[in-house]
């Protein structure tokens, strides 16, 4: 046969393959999702209902001992639970009117003919002194009202009647973290201002002036553990024992990374998720279990776990606001046994408590 014909044919035969295949049909299924959104969420706090806050106090004719009060609440009308700081910030100082104590205890003569001080003159010289934020001491404490507890979640961040009371000048402008607000919750807030009882003349008719300053941030997971002194008031003690706990807010498990130190020394301690009321395991969970080293420290540790549920879980009281979430020693949490059960026994000076409430979403249930 002629050697083009062949090609002819073979050319032929692979497009009929060709052909053949491309009309084979299979069976199958299509399904659409439709409608599908992506939303964002809001983060705009109002405080004693101004938004913008236009809230101005004066605390006048304040003596040694006496205490001024700044009280407001700061309300979350979104619909995603913040965290909420607080600044004291441009604080300045002035020696207002001289007074005739003041100006003798200053250095200075008083002029009884034009009632003013003398500042300067032959062997005298008035040295003003006007540092009033060195000598108040403060006081700062949060309340959260809960839908279903009726113990509000509340602590103590600063108590001016403590031998280690927080002296105003010591903030420094430092952000002081308040704790959370759920979601269309609010926060109670109460500041007092105690002047202290070492003042002497030199503090007559002087004044402070200084802006308070509200920050609401959206929650990040991250959340710090402090050493508390329990009921009833939750204070807060600045002792340098503290933990760190960062955590993703939504997934299949729970992934964590935990830090603490200032612990007891070599000792076993439990992570847990605490679900009012007292035991804690309504139902509760165990998180993590660790022994610290030597130093009472808890070197930085990830992990990861699978709860099983949302946090808060809605048996909690604290549900729907926010989870508590405690390191325990472990002789106190069922009993030492390694795993999920309830507070036996209540030994809160070795244990770090919530400076805030979080959430959890368990993307498996």
């Amino acid at each position: 046969m002629n050697k083009k014909i062949l090609i002819s044919l073979s050319v032929i035969g692979i497009v009929a393959a060709i052909a053949i295949g491309g009309t084979i049909a299979y069976f199958s299924d299509t399904e659409t999702s439709t409608g599908n959104t992506f939303s964002t969420g809001t983060i705009d706090i109002a405080i004693d209902s101004q938004n913008p806050w236009t809230g101005h106090w004066d605390i006048a004719d304040m003596k040694p001992c006496e205490t001024g009060y700044i009280n407001f609440e700061i309300t979350n009308p979104g619909n995603s639970p913040v965290n909420i700081w607080k600044q004291i910030t441009n604080v300045t100082t002035d020696d207002g009117d001289i007074t005739e104590p003041e100006c003798v205890y200053g250095g200075g003569k008083w002029d009884g003919v034009s009632q003013a001080c003398d500042i300067d003159g032959v062997g005298w010289h008035y040295t003003p002194q006007h540092n009033l934020d060195d000598y108040i001491y403060y006081d700062l404490s949060v309340e959260v009202p809960m839908t279903n507890n009726s113990n509000d979640w509340h602590q103590v961040i600063y108590k001016d009647t403590d031998t280690t009371h927080q002296i105003l000048s010591h903030l420094g402008g430092a952000k002081i973290f308040l704790g959370m607000i759920p979601a269309r919750g609010s926060m109670k807030v109460t500041q007092s201002y105690h002047l202290a009882p070492e003042v002497l003349n030199w503090a007559q008719a002087d004044n402070m002036r200084f802006d308070i300053v509200i920050t609401g941030e959206q929650l990040q997971g991250k959340v710090t553990l402090e050493n508390k002194a329990g009921d009833p008031d939750w204070e807060i003690k600045h002792d340098n024992t503290s933990g760190t706990l960062t955590y993703n807010m939504t997934g299949s498990t729970f992934d964590y990374t935990f830090s603490a130190t200032g612990l007891k020394s070599s000792t076993k301690y439990r992570l847990i998720y605490y679900t009012d009321p007292w035991t804690g395991d309504n139902p509760g969970a165990l998180i993590a279990s660790f022994t610290t080293d030597g130093s009472g420290n808890i070197v930085s540790t990830t992990g990861s776990v699978d709860l099983g549920m949302d946090l808060p879980h809605s048996n909690d009281q604290n549900y729907p606001e926010g989870a508590k979430i405690w390191l325990v020693t472990a002789n106190d949490y069922n009993g030492g046994t390694e795993a999920t059960g309830p507070m036996t026994d209540w030994n809160p000076a070795d244990y770090l408590f919530d400076t805030g409430l979080i959430t959890y979403d368990d993307t498996d249930i």
